[in-house]
Parts: structure tokens; C-alpha cells; sequence
């Protein structure tokens, strides 16, 4: 190590993905500490960002999960810059991240199972694990979804939220294309926060009901369509959110909940609703919300689709 890097505290990853693990390719890398969490920082590189994790999150796209559990006790502040030297990545002035331990998380790849979807105990399944979620959600105070206080900016918000709600439900149940793009496009950065409620609604409901083989899945073009011509409205993380999940690409606790949802297994299906309801404030509840209805939808599909 050379008296450029040798000052530095190592920090060490763990855990990233293809894309975090690519910026190691990049001999020009230059880029931005933009926000620091206890448990996330978020880093801006030529109009995209990636994500440092404490040990404690699960994996995440575009990130890299370091062997730290609490980023507050580090010394890296907003406009510190992140840039490649001698194959570690500076952070700041005072630190160094190696890989010399990191491992590659690869996304899985899961597919619905579309001979399933008129079977009775799979129908059981979905209907068991909807009114699980109706049981849960009923107690996610945070979500606009559920907002019941005075606060009037809320209040509107959480109208046109169900409002989008019910009208989406209605044209999917109908498989009506028509204004299905206008209404997605509607949920994009409605809401509050670094992840408006809209936005954690569709990636919920797209992380199941747009899976290969799920017959929802000819409706894509149009989420895509609604999704991409909206995301200037929200926030730089929600638009890259919406932009992974439109290629399946989701958190690592996420892709464990949709393989259940898929092989109807029970086992951990309660506490892996818990983990996504305990993502940031109100975000888990948001895109639970939209699971929930992405099996309200597969389980109508079920009772009417034809063959």
C-alpha cells in the first residue's frame, strides 16, 4: 500500500452485487457521498447510486454490505469524495473500502408457476396469506395508505392513493390497457420521503405480479410505460428503485418472500412479512400493501383466467 492509501482505516465488504462489484472497472471512478444512515450510506457516481449497507441489512442492488454495523460511529460525512485507488475504493479522507473478503451476491431468478394457478390449494394459499397481510396492514399506522389523522396534506394523499388503488385493481381485473399507463404513472412520487408511498406500492406489487409466466405479466409494457415517463417526478432513490424492480432486480429479503409467495411454503412466510414491513419508516408497509393486492390479482386470475 502506498502513502495515499496507507493513512487510511480499511473498511471491508462483505457481500455486492455485479453492478457495485463493476465500479471496480471504472479507472475514472469519481463520485459523491451523498447520504449518510446508520445503517446505509447512499453514494452518487455519474447520475446513479449505490449503496453502502451495515452487516445487519440484507443485500440490496447496486450495493455492497460492509463488516460495520453502526456507519455512524465512522467518520464520513455528505460531499466526501469516492473514487478507485490501487483496486480499493477512498472514501473521504480517512478511509479505504478492500474486497479483499467480498463475495459476489448474485439476484436469483424466479419464475411463477402458471400450472398452479387454478389449483385449489394454491387458491387456499393466496387467500390465507391475504387476509394474513389485511391482519397486518390494519395495524401499519405509518403507511398513507392507512393515515387517519388530521394533517391535510396526508389526508389527500392518502385519498388519492386508495382512489389509484381501486381504479389499477379495476382495469387489471378487467385486463383493460387502456389508461392502465396514466394511472401507474399517477402513483409515481405520491407520498413522502426518500421512497414515496407510490412508488413502495408498485414495487411491491410488480415484485410478484410481474413475474415470468404470471399471467399479469402481458400488462409490463404498460407499467413500464407509466414508470418511465413519471420517474423525473420522485426522488433520485425511488426512480433507480422503480427502475430495478421493472427488472426484477429487489432487495435480498424481498426475493426470499417472493420464492414463498411462488412454492406456497409457509415455513418463514410470517417473519418474511415482517421484514419487509420493517423497511425505513413507512416504505415495508407501502410495498406490503402492493404484494397484498399483486395476491388479491393472482388469485382472481386463478378463479377466471382462461387458458
Amino acid at each position: 500500500m502506498n502513502n495515499a492509501t496507507s493513512h487510511r482505516q480499511i473498511l471491508y465488504g462483505l457481500t455486492a452485487d455485479i453492478h457495485f462489484l463493476n465500479l471496480l472497472n471504472q479507472p475514472q471512478l469519481s463520485g459523491k457521498v451523498e447520504q449518510v444512515f446508520n445503517k446505509a450510506i447512499n453514494v452518487s457516481i455519474d447520475n446513479h447510486l449505490f449503496t453502502l449497507l451495515s452487516t445487519q441489512l440484507d443485500n440490496a442492488p447496486n450495493s455492497c454490505r460492509l463488516l460495520n454495523n453502526d456507519f455512524s460511529l465512522l467518520n464520513i460525512k455528505n460531499e466526501d469524495n469516492f473514487y478507485l485507488l490501487n483496486n480499493e475504493i477512498c472514501i473521504g479522507e480517512h478511509y479505504s473500502l478492500s474486497f479483499s473478503l467480498c463475495k459476489l451476491w448474485q439476484q436469483p431468478v424466479i419464475n411463477f408457476i402458471y400450472e398452479k394457478i387454478n389449483q385449489r390449494n394454491y387458491q387456499s394459499f393466496l387467500l390465507k396469506q391475504i387476509n394474513r397481510l389485511d391482519l397486518i396492514l390494519s395495524e401499519a399506522r405509518s403507511s398513507l395508505f392507512n393515515y387517519q389523522g388530521d394533517n391535510l396534506f396526508y389526508v389527500a394523499s392518502t385519498e388519492k392513493l386508495n382512489q389509484l388503488r381501486s381504479n389499477l385493481i379495476s382495469l387489471l381485473k378487467a385486463k383493460q390497457r387502456h389508461g392502465l399507463a396514466n394511472v401507474i404513472s399517477q402513483f409515481v412520487g405520491l407520498g413522502i420521503g426518500l421512497t414515496p408511498s407510490g412508488d413502495d406500492y408498485l414495487v411491491g406489487l410488480m415484485a410478484f405480479l410481474l413475474l415470468e409466466k404470471h399471467p399479469a405479466r402481458a400488462f409490463y409494457p404498460e407499467f413500464h410505460q407509466g414508470i418511465m415517463q413519471s420517474n423525473e417526478r420522485t426522488t433520485p432513490i425511488s426512480a433507480i428503485t422503480l427502475e430495478k424492480a421493472l427488472n426484477h432486480e429487489y432487495r435480498e429479503n424481498m426475493h426470499q418472500l417472493i420464492q414463498s409467495l411462488v412454492d406456497a411454503n409457509e415455513t418463514n412466510i410470517y417473519s418474511q412479512f415482517l421484514d419487509i414491513l420493517n423497511i425505513g419508516s413507512s416504505s415495508g408497509s407501502d410495498m406490503l400493501f402492493g404484494i397484498r393486492d399483486a395476491l388479491y390479482l393472482t388469485h382472481y386470475f386463478g378463479e377466471s383466467y382462461v387458458n
